[in-house]
């Protein structure tokens, strides 16, 4: 048996929705430094499982625990407060704001200052970009831009929110394949990092 703790560990989740069971006796354990993929048919209870640990949606029955403590995520916010950051298939940036704004959302929200260092928020938005391959314009506003490179600004959103646990839902859908493997690159070096991901995706061959 391993003796070190699970970065994240999920015992006997349940969840119905009225009459219909989405997920019956889950158990789910990620380490850090672990890519963990999920894969599964629609409706399978992929989305469901994740939306728990994002505290988007409350178990019926079973336990979380992060970092060998167990926990109860109220929310979105709680999760990331607590290192957990989901990036959704769907995209949700706002388009009339810059790609710097999009990607510093969370911490421009929750500034205290009534004005904002647009220099030194470009600058550190470009570092991430480049990140994941990228040279895109940081004050480029985001409905000007295609839909993969909105959905690499979702990932590279997720990155500046110093993530132990990073969940990619079909992260690879709107990208092409110089993209992916920028993508894949960046994954691996985050798992170097000691960070947890869970990875779904429908892709056989990706997954592998």
């Amino acid at each position: 048996m391993n003796a070190v703790s699970a970065l994240l560990e999920l015992k006997g989740i349940s969840k119905r929705f009225g009459a219909s069971r989405a997920l019956t006796g889950v158990d789910f354990t990620l380490h850090a430094g672990e890519i963990h993929a999920l894969c599964g048919e629609n409706g399978a209870g992929k989305s469901t499982l994740m939306n728990i640990i994002d505290g988007i949606h409350q178990p019926d029955e079973g336990e979380t625990s992060l970092d060998g403590r167990k926990v109860v995520i109220d929310g979105p916010a709680h999760a990331m407060r607590l290192g957990i950051g989901l990036v959704h298939q769907e995209i949700a940036l706002c388009g009339d704001a810059t790609v710097a704004e999009n990607i510093f959302m969370p911490e421009i929200n929750a500034g205290k200052h009534a004005w904002m260092n647009y220099a030194s928020l470009n600058e550190r938005a470009a570092r991430v970009l480049q990140r994941l391959g990228q040279d895109v314009d940081p004050a480029a506003l985001v409905k000007d831009l295609s839909i993969s490179t909105q959905q690499l600004i979702e990932i590279a959103k997720a990155l500046t929110l110093d993530c132990k646990v990073l969940i990619l839902d079909e992260p690879t859908a709107a990208l092409n394949d110089n993209e992916s493997a920028a993508l894949f690159k960046v994954l691996h070096d985050l798992k170097a990092q000691g960070i947890g991901i869970i990875y779904i995706s429908h892709r056989m061959a990706e997954i592998f």
